[in-house]
């Protein structure tokens, strides 16, 4: 028995495992195999306490530790894992240190992973390009194969009644075909995407079926070419729609599925037969083509009556989840191994990789029905008896190879920042002796590469992109070249505020928006954008405070909050009339609350109560521009900004009282810069109006997913510490952008997950200096 118990590994014996080994019948003797780190983890006193009375032994001499490869960063450290920017770079490093190396035998060369998945499809892809043979003995599964993905495409085609992201993404499958009259191509597709992005289409057979049929006139009318453009694929979707409603509205259940093949059967598009990839297709398209086909016969033989759609689509998605599929992938060359299997193999090199905190340790089920505390009293594993039996295993996987063990990790999954994995605190308990990896040669690995190589040696460019291309195969190719976002000293200008507090919170990101001008790339929403929702939010606002002021209201108290409410709701409602219908109800409750929480207009009107003030004028949308003086630790700087402060209140006292508005939370304090700017720019630029100077006497914001509305400039510190901390931040962020300095480093990683220039970002680099 080499498999340890329930506490030592996830897919181990329980307690009622052992008990029926030690009853089974004619049993003369039975082996338990376990390495010394793995007994040591406790594993070797809770065998005692299942198994009484049993013999031990040690076996064999400990094999020669392997050493350790490892890197040389930028400080000339020396780094004990290999850091990639993906997992698909991972595995390239691994095809080229096997090309550099004249030692290394691909068949004693092993690649650990603890989840097979998404590696062995990107070893599909890296090993052939760079011509190395590999094996995996993994079973895919077969949801994960493109036939079964489109037939998905297709189910929530239905599901959702065709709304726009599922309608662009059947149309836009290579694996289906539409035509009206000739073939739907991808030029089509983005131009139906585009006009139901613009008419705000959320959906509906009904709505489909319209806009189709309202597509060629509206396309010959002034200004109609987005719908001229947008006719064809309209029609197709229409096509598509109608012979997919009958997979819902078929009168029997097999009915059903066979209209779902009979649309199959219609509109696939098979490979050709010089596609490499042609078998691998046909084997998984006939095993879902069965299922759907034993699906229809069961139906037929025991229970016709029809189903609703989620219950059909839930049925053909289950069976083809439960399914693997075998892609024979050789039988010779390096090995891909998942971490409980490795642990069987002799190999003298070995490559782990995926050390990040999502992989490694994998993580426990935990039961959703009983606490811990009742679990443990039944016997069931503990947390940290878990924790040091994998990481015990870890160990052993570290002195697995005869010769040479590397680690590796990556930093993006899915354009998001990943952390490393605590394992890695390991690997000098270990005690591997380290050896350095020496820079790799010269020369072509992949296949792709020759895009580069050959260009560059065949004389076919000239001019900026031969330029371009040289420079960035230099970089490449470079030992230790890294990427600092540097693009050149820039003249000094006028800044926006705005523009300013978005370089703290990511240099790039203002790079990508107004030095490069890239359009943000924004998630799909239904209802207004939130960019759209602020600019409602201010502009009813605005249209409040002007009409209050303009009646000779000053400030909101106590006695004067109910008739405030009852204006606002007016202005708020004659700015709503504009919105769709679909949006007028929702953002009338955020506006103006309900009867389970208070609108964003009690919510600032009760800040305003509670602050108190005397205010003589109300400057809205007020703008600031011009050159300013700023005091740094290094001195006066004047600097020249625009700005528009959502709202200056004059108070009697001569203070000003400045607020912006939030939809969201406050700004961090460190990142805050638009309030302490906006207060230093209305002292200087306010000076003489009414007669008399203002001085800034309170600033914040009206956030309104703040538990308390109205968050102070500064908190509970001094007011001018927050003015002097803001000072220094912008004359930090302006000498940063005329430098040129425009690096990865966001404020807060994790918001990577959603910017808006994700796609053209080197992530890869976030916290490089």
């Amino acid at each position: 028995m080499t498999v340890p118990d329930q506490a030592a590994d996830a897919n181990g014996l329980w307690l009622a495992d052992f008990d029926l080994l030690a009853r089974l019948p004619g049993l003369e003797r039975l082996d338990v195999i376990a390495t010394e780190n793995l007994l040591a983890s406790g594993f070797h006193e809770r065998l005692h306490d299942v198994l009484p009375g049993i013999e031990e032994e040690r076996c064999g001499v400990p094999a020669a530790a392997p050493v350790l490869a490892a890197t040389i960063d930028m400080d000339a450290a020396i780094v004990p894992w290999i850091v990639s920017r993906d997992r698909e770079e991972e595995l390239a490093s691994v095809a080229r240190s096997i090309k550099h190396d004249p030692r290394a035998a691909l068949d004693r060369t092993a690649v650990i992973f603890q989840r097979p998945l998404p590696y062995l499809y990107l070893a599909r892809q890296v090993f052939p390009d760079a011509a190395i043979p590999y094996q995996a003995l993994d079973a895919l599964p077969l949801a994960a194969e493109p036939f079964a993905a489109a037939l998905d495409l297709v189910l929530s085609f239905i599901s959702t009644e065709g709304t726009r992201g599922s309608l662009v993404e059947l149309l836009g499958s290579p694996h289906w075909s539409f035509t009206d009259p000739r073939p739907i191509a991808s030029r089509d597709v983005a131009a139906v995407d585009a006009l139901l992005r613009e008419v705000k289409y959320v959906g509906g057979w009904e709505a489909l079926l319209r806009l189709a049929a309202d597509a060629p006139e509206r396309g010959t009318q002034p200004g109609g070419s987005a719908w001229r453009r947008a006719a064809p694929a309209l029609a197709a979707a229409a096509a598509a729609a109608a012979e997919l409603r009958a997979v819902a509205e078929a009168p029997s259940a097999s009915g059903q599925v066979a209209a779902l093949t009979a649309f199959i059967a219609a509109h696939e598009r098979l490979p050709g037969r010089e596609a490499v990839w042609r078998g691998r297709h046909l084997r998984a398209r006939a095993a879902v083509l069965a299922a759907l086909d034993s699906l229809a016969e069961a139906h037929r033989l025991h229970d016709d009556r029809p189903v609703d759609l989620p219950e059909l689509s839930g049925s053909v998605r289950r069976w083809i989840e439960g399914q693997t599929f075998s892609p024979r992938t050789g039988t010779e060359g390096i090995s891909l191994f998942d971490a409980p299997a490795a642990a069987y193999a002799d190999v003298d090199e070995v490559r782990l990789v995926g050390l990040v905190e999502s992989d490694w340790p994998d993580r426990s089920r935990r039961s959703i029905f009983y606490p811990s505390s009742l679990l443990a009293q039944l016997g069931w594993p503990a947390d940290a008896d878990r924790m040091a039996a994998a990481r015990a295993r870890f160990h052993d996987l570290l002195r697995l190879a005869r010769r040479r063990v590397a680690i590796s990790l990556f930093t993006l999954e899915d354009d998001a920042i990943v952390p490393a994995s605590s394992f890695l605190e390991e690997i000098e308990r270990a005690g591997l002796v380290v050896e350095r990896i020496p820079p790799a040669a010269s020369g072509r690995v992949f296949a792709r590469e020759a895009l580069s190589d050959e260009p560059l040696a065949a004389g076919a460019l000239s001019g900026e992109p031969l330029e371009w291309l040289t420079l960035r195969a230099a970089r490449t190719a470079a030992e230790g070249a890294r990427f600092h976002g540097m693009a050149g000293a820039r003249d000094a200008g006028v800044y926006a505020v705005s523009r300013l507090e978005r370089y703290l919170e990511c240099p790039f990101k203002y790079f990508a928006a107004h030095v490069l001008q890239l359009p943000e790339e924004r998630a799909e929403v239904s209802g207004l954008t939130p960019q759209e929702r602020g600019q409602l939010v201010h502009e009813v606002f605005e249209q409040f405070f002007a009409r209050w002021q303009a009646e000779g209201k000053g400030s909101i108290t106590t006695a004067t909050i109910a008739g405030a409410l009852e204006m606002f709701a007016g202005v708020a409602e004659a700015c709503l009339e504009r919105l769709p219908e679909s949006d007028r109800a929702i953002e009338r409750t955020h506006l103006l609350g309900s009867a389970a929480a208070p609108g964003l207009a009690e919510r600032a009107f009760t800040s305003e109560v509670e602050q108190g003030g005397d205010v003589i004028e109300r400057l809205l949308e007020h703008e600031l521009k011009g050159a300013f003086v700023f005091t740094t630790t290094a001195g006066p700087r004047t600097v020249q900004l625009r700005a528009k402060a959502d709202r200056i209140d004059l108070l009697a006292d001569g203070t000003l009282r400045l607020v912006d508005y939030k939809l969201g939370k406050a700004p961090k304090p460190g990142r805050a810069l638009q309030l302490p700017v906006y207060g230093l720019c209305a002292e200087q630029s306010l000076a003489g109006r009414h007669g008399r100077t203002w001085t800034l006497g309170q600033a914040g914001y009206v956030a309104f997913r703040e538990k308390n509305a109205f968050v102070a400039l500064g908190g509970s510190g001094a007011l001018a510490d927050a003015l002097a901390a803001g000072q220094e931040r912008l004359v930090q962020a302006i000498d940063g952008i005329e430098r040129g300095e425009f690096p990865p480093n966001p404020d807060e990683p994790f918001l990577c997950r959603w910017c808006g220039f994700a796609s053209v970002c080197r992530k890869d680099y976030v916290g490089d200096e």
